[in-house]
């Protein structure tokens, strides 16, 4: 790799940067998990029902707070899965989950109420459902109450939601590639919460909806539950053990062009993981 001089003006600046953040590892087990799955017969190998696909995971977190309250979250994961079921016929089972969430103060109301503007880019890759890719890039601003133990928030989002389903399925049912993908203006509303019992046990909860901006038709809405413990020095050092359940409902009404057959055969997947996140010393 050249050095340039641009680069080595920057290095100081990067080491800074690095000193000053929270790097986690993450390790965990997970079921994803596919709900009323009602095929029609096509594809014949699929089973009417539900599908478990079990597997283990891994992931990097990266936090860290600026002098003026800017809060910075980044996450790369990585999911290796037993494709039992083989809801898509040539999916290689291996799929990648990533997210770039930064907020900070806007306005400060009270002592326990404040306005915040949020910058949120998210992005998953080759899920066992049929997921190819979906991207959804979104700034909003929201409302957020909050006590020593407790938080609530209220959001609200502009932005960008794409999604493609693999084709692999859907062609089984009469689709084609050119009728899978959908990009689009959106907006995207949330509600979150959390609770800290105690030092050691918290729980936290959000649901999210998106939504085209042209007609406001629905997208996508989201469900999301973690229950955390980190007790002191819990199996490694400053660790924290998680379960965490995310359930996704989406809107296919878009791509169902067919009158005979929708593209796939079920619309939900929940993916359920118990995972140990630990510090990442440099």
């Amino acid at each position: 790799m050249k050095i340039t001089k641009s680069s080595l003006l920057f290095a100081p600046l990067l080491t800074i940067s690095l000193n000053g953040m929270d790097f986690q590892a993450t390790f965990g087990l997970h079921d994803f998990m596919v709900n009323n799955i009602k095929t029609d017969g096509y594809p014949a190998h699929i089973k009417d029902g539900t599908s478990h696909t079990f597997g283990v995971d891994a992931g990097i977190w990266i936090r860290h707070t600026t002098p003026s309250d800017i809060n910075f979250l980044a996450k790369a994961e990585v999911f290796l899965d037993r494709d039992k079921d083989e809801l898509d016929e040539d999916h290689i089972p291996v799929w990648f989950d990533f997210l770039v969430d930064v907020d900070g103060p806007m306005y400060k109301i009270n002592e326990r109420n404040r306005l915040l503007w949020y910058v949120l880019i998210d992005n998953k890759q080759n899920t066992v459902s049929c997921i190819e890719r979906e991207i959804r890039q979104h700034i909003g601003v929201g409302w957020e109450f909050h006590t020593q133990k407790f938080k609530v928030a209220l959001n609200t989002y502009l932005g960008f939601y794409y999604i493609e389903i693999d084709d692999d399925t859907p062609k089984q049912r009469g689709y084609t590639r050119m009728e899978l993908d959908d990009g689009e203006a959106s907006n995207a509303f949330e509600l979150e919460t959390s609770y800290s019992f105690t030092q050691d046990w918290s729980i936290y909860a959000k649901a999210k909806r998106y939504s085209a901006n042209a007609g406001f038709e629905e997208l996508e809405t989201n469900y999301e539950l973690l229950l955390s413990y980190s007790g002191e020095n819990f199996l490694v050092e400053h660790s924290t053990l998680n379960l965490n359940i995310k359930n996704v409902q989406y809107n296919f009404d878009r791509f169902n062009v067919h009158s005979d057959l929708t593209a796939l055969p079920w619309d939900n997947d929940t993916l359920i993981k118990v995972y140990l996140s630990m510090p990442i010393d440099f």
